[in-house]
């Protein structure tokens, strides 16, 4: 291994890359993009929203969500439905089918992670993890 090679942001770049290309495949295999996943993964973790609150979790712009929620309507996964207090606007929920595609997803990626990670021991994955949240965290919140 080069000198380069040991660096800590040569690594964490390579590794960024490597899990990329992975989990990009793994999703593809499921006939999904990261937006389109973000989207479901979001709506089972906080229910039905409006279209432009689901584009601020996501972190999409407003616009550009219209065309992921239109291939998810199509495909079943999701249905826009009037807003209960605001009929005017309309709001996104996930169908039974798209609840049942996260939850399979769901244990499909978890042993995913596992197979990308299975150099470590499970004590190793838990440190790594929290080392990253941490330095995620610092980088995208600002210090705490």
């Amino acid at each position: 291994m080069n000198a380069y090679e040991r660096g800590t942001g040569f690594l964490l770049a390579r590794l960024g890359s490597l899990t990329a290309r992975s989990w990009t495949a793994f999703l593809a295999a499921h006939d999904l993009t990261q937006g389109q996943y973000a989207v479901l993964v979001m709506l089972d973790e906080h229910g039905p929203q409006g279209q432009r609150r689901l584009a601020g979790l996501v972190a999409v712009d407003a616009r550009n969500i219209v065309a992921v929620l239109d291939s998810l309507v199509r495909r079943g996964l999701v249905e826009r439905r009037p807003d209960e207090a605001d009929r005017r606007r309309r709001t996104v929920a996930l169908t039974e089918r798209g609840k049942a595609l996260v939850t399979a997803i769901a244990g499909a990626a978890a042993e995913e992670q596992d197979g990308f990670l299975s150099a470590l021991d499970p004590a190793e994955r838990a440190q790594l993890n929290q080392l990253l949240r941490r330095l995620y965290a610092s980088h995208v919140d600002g210090p705490a």
